[in-house]
């Protein structure tokens, strides 16, 4: 699998822009998915190694978010929120001794009540629910091609992703330089996209526009660095420019005032968005059958909408012979959006040219998760005689095969976050959620 591990549906439909859950461009992913490269800590970076054997892997993930608490709750709709089944196929194979590709499958099966506004009972802030179920299906396919030179990849990479109510398409190139004896990999890549939406059942909200577009250019920069025969460490960079369409059409904000009504979510026509990363491995050979290594990652997010965050999480990956054990654990905090408040002073919706959201995605908060992760490999399981025409694209006469199954658990809340939040700014909606995921692949 590109990269050492398949890119699930972490974080959901509700899954908060900068947070480390969320989901990256697939045309960046796909350029920048490298892992370091030291044995023992991840699975070898390909920066300069063709592959030789054709694989596929499937794999399939349950997210489910917590039901809304009900003395957070306002209103008749569905307390019931998101859930998201996902199946995703990916296939490698190389087409000759510099150049390989890659083709990735994905469906996304969602449904459940979206948090639309926020009411005001006194101090006390509750939620106003979607009055329907949303039931949605997501498919989205992407293509990308590695060409190899000596010390060096490039890669290019394409694809689009459709909604009932959403198509995006997205391509992009990168590539990666080694040096020093290939203790040294640098990479960049540069990613596009383009996304149209029309909103379900325009006519039931005034607060819904009937469409919208926008688009976006990613760009990111990276070093890996080899330390020791048993420690690697990596910084990365990425800036995101998107322009357009921004706001949420199943999001709106409501007045405090008596005679104030719902308008809708309005954002900016412009984002400029940055992180920064580092992350850090090292490996203990403890003997033949046991070792392990240590994963430690540092995540500095910032835009121009004023929210900021900070993501940590730490792994330790155990090896007991073909079976890895990996528990890890994250620590994720952000503060508000400029324009983001639960409900509008009094008087204020008589400026409707004015930025305004109550989505919980923009609000201050903080969170924390835990995962564990099993992973196992059955090697030489089945020998058999490839035809011509299959040898010509990696099948080798062998199979192996790789398991891995992983449950998380999602916990956020205000009196988490670094920043302080009172009640007055904190969303009652703040998402909790699990995520059981399942892998197996194959290597022919």
């Amino acid at each position: 699998m590109r990269g050492g591990e398949f890119e699930g549906k972490s974080g959901g439909a509700q899954s908060p822009p900068a947070d480390g859950h969320a989901l990256p461009s697939r045309a960046l992913t796909a350029l920048t998915t490298s892992a370091l490269a030291v044995p023992g800590l991840a699975l070898p970076a390909r920066a300069d190694t063709p592959i030789e054997q054709a694989s596929a892997a499937y794999a399939f993930s349950y997210y489910v978010e917590d039901d809304l608490a009900p003395g957070r709750f306002s209103g008749s709709g569905d307390r019931q929120r998101y859930e998201v089944l996902t199946h995703q196929l990916e296939l490698d194979f190389p087409v000759s001794p510099r150049m390989d590709v890659g083709i990735d499958f994905l469906q996304e099966k969602m449904s459940g009540a979206s948090p639309w506004y926020v009411e005001a009972s006194g101090d006390e802030r509750l939620q106003v629910m979607s009055g329907a179920t949303i039931d949605d299906t997501r498919y989205d396919f992407s293509a990308d091609l590695d060409y190899y030179l000596e010390a060096a990849k490039d890669t290019f990479s394409a694809g689009f992703s459709k909604e009932q109510d959403y198509l995006s398409i997205h391509g992009g190139a990168g590539t990666e330089r080694s040096y020093f004896d290939k203790n040294t990999t640098v990479s960049g890549s540069v990613a596009y996209s383009y996304d149209w939406i029309e909103p379900n059942n325009p006519q039931l909200s005034l607060a819904r526009p009937s469409a919208g577009e926008k688009w976006a250019i990613d760009l990111f920069g990276g070093v890996s660095q080899i330390l020791t025969r048993a420690s690697a460490i990596q910084f990365t960079a990425n800036f995101k420019h998107s322009n357009g369409y921004l706001s949420d059409p199943y999001k709106a904000i409501r007045g405090i005032g008596p005679s104030d009504g719902i308008i809708s979510d309005q954002r900016p026509e412009r984002k400029n968005q940055g992180s920064l990363m580092l992350r850090y491995r090292h490996h203990f050979e403890m003997n033949d059958l046991f070792s392990a290594s240590v994963h430690a990652d540092y995540r500095f997010y910032a835009d121009d909408w004023s929210v900021t965050s900070h993501t940590f999480e730490l792994g330790w990956h155990q090896n007991i012979g073909p079976v890895t054990i990996v528990p890890a654990a994250r620590y994720y905090s952000q503060s508000k959006a400029d324009f983001y408040d639960t409900v509008l002073a009094a008087g204020a919706q008589q400026s409707d040219r004015a930025d305004r959201s109550s989505d919980f995605r923009l609000s201050p908060y903080g969170a924390v998760s835990w995962k564990i992760k099993l992973e196992t490999a059955l090697e030489d399981i089945l020998d058999y005689r490839p035809g011509s025409r299959l040898e010509g694209i990696g099948f080798s006469g062998g199979l192996d095969v790789f398991l891995s199954v992983s449950y998380e658990r999602y916990l956020s809340d205000g009196a988490f976050a670094f920043v302080s939040v009172d009640e007055q700014d904190e969303a009652p909606a703040l998402v909790d959620f699990q995520i059981w995921a399942f892998t197996v692949s194959g290597r022919f």
